[in-house]
């Protein structure tokens, strides 16, 4: 009866270990197409390694190529991550929204502030003192007990000064301003290298101006995503996710808001967290084809490359960030997210096993199809 049993017990060990093995077949079955003999899955998701082994100093990751003495025959290498991250950037002083009435002690309505601030306007001091943020300035005016207030304003670059009084309104003074000092979302991490990271492939904006929001300070955070909203040809759809915005959880610092992204550099969390994969080369916009590629994505939990179709290249100075037009054709991602959604700005562009460029962009009336920048532009 012993024999019998262990005879059934070995069977059945057998069959668990194929299915098993069968799974995880599958799993790198999942990111298969992508061309191997340059490209391979197996070295590029292999947890910390590529991280670990890079050299890690000071925050910062060793280019394989770095040592390379020949300038002429270096080649520009990153690690591209598909990672959904938190953003929170704070502005250079206070943005000025928009202006708007109160009623003084006697009912009447005044704006203090009308023809003196356009929306985009950044006030960084008053009287001479600088301020950080909109509690700040509140608190000035609130104490300026009527008087008249000298404000140090940033506009369209220039530097300018606005005098403006105070109304006292419910037993308090008031300008009328709206203003704002933060700004926070979830975007996506382009690359990694060695002097930091770039994200996003487009600027922050303000929602409520449109402008180039100008930062004083900003980080981005590990992000847990929890739902997807799908695009439905009316609005685009969105990624959901939990920040958490303790000290303890920040990737890095964000240094730079311009036309192209966001840049940084990581702190040694971020790179522990984030930094893995296998150093891939930069394409040069001249080499973008239109045709097959890739764009890698964490979307469903882990890093996947999903199939799409190039269908227009503009290489020239005009196209902005708006050089690379592509469509989604992997039915994966169709099937997640209906195409691309808010929140996927900065995934990774891949194509001939280089890093290309970053979407940026979604068509609202068809979800399946977007732009990109090209990543040359990010680097600039």
């Amino acid at each position: 009866m012993k024999k019998i049993y262990r005879f059934f017990l070995i069977i059945i060990l057998f069959f668990i270990s194929f299915i098993i093995y069968r799974e995880i077949e599958e799993e790198y079955e999942s990111s298969k197409g992508i061309n191997q003999s340059v490209l391979s899955d197996n070295g590029l998701f292999n947890g910390k390694e590529y991280a670990s082994s890079g050299g890690m100093k000071d925050t910062q990751l060793n280019n394989p190529e770095s040592s390379n003495t020949n300038t002429q025959d270096k080649v520009k290498l990153v690690i591209p991550s598909g990672e959904p991250i938190g953003i929170y950037v704070k502005t250079e002083g206070v943005m000025v929204i928009g202006v708007t009435e109160i009623k003084n002690q006697s009912g009447v309505k005044e704006s203090p502030c009308q023809g003196l601030f356009m929306p985009g306007d950044y006030i960084v001091g008053v009287n001479g003192e600088k301020i950080k943020d909109k509690n700040e300035l509140t608190s000035i005016i609130e104490g300026s007990h009527g008087k008249a207030l000298y404000m140090d304003v940033i506009r369209n670059n220039e530097n300018i000064t606005v005098t403006v009084t105070p109304v006292k309104s419910q037993g308090k003074y008031m300008l009328g301003l709206w203003v704002k000092d933060d700004i926070s979302g979830i975007g996506t991490m382009t690359y990694i290298d060695e002097d930091g990271f770039a994200a996003l492939g487009h600027s922050i904006n303000d929602n409520d101006t449109g402008t180039v929001m100008s930062i004083a300070d900003g980080a981005i955070y590990e992000t847990t995503l929890i739902n997807i909203v799908k695009s439905n040809g009316e609005v685009p759809g969105r990624l959901e996710g939990i920040i958490d915005y303790s000290k303890e959880n920040i990737m890095g610092r964000v240094v730079e808001n311009h036309q192209y992204g966001i840049r940084g550099y990581m702190t040694e969390n971020g790179v522990d967290t984030l930094a893995y994969g296998e150093w891939i080369p930069v394409a040069k916009k001249e080499e973008a084809s239109i045709g097959e590629g890739y764009i890698l994505s964490c979307v469903s939990g882990k890093p996947v490359f999903y199939k799409i179709e190039i269908t227009s290249v503009d290489i020239s100075s005009s196209a902005g960030n708006k050089g690379l037009e592509i469509k989604i054709v992997d039915e994966r991602l169709l099937d997640m997210t209906n195409g691309i959604v808010q929140g996927m700005s900065g995934t990774p562009i891949i194509q001939n096993g280089k890093l290309l460029g970053a979407i940026t962009h979604v068509f609202v009336k068809d979800s399946t199809r977007g732009y990109g920048t090209f990543v040359e532009n990010m680097m600039e």
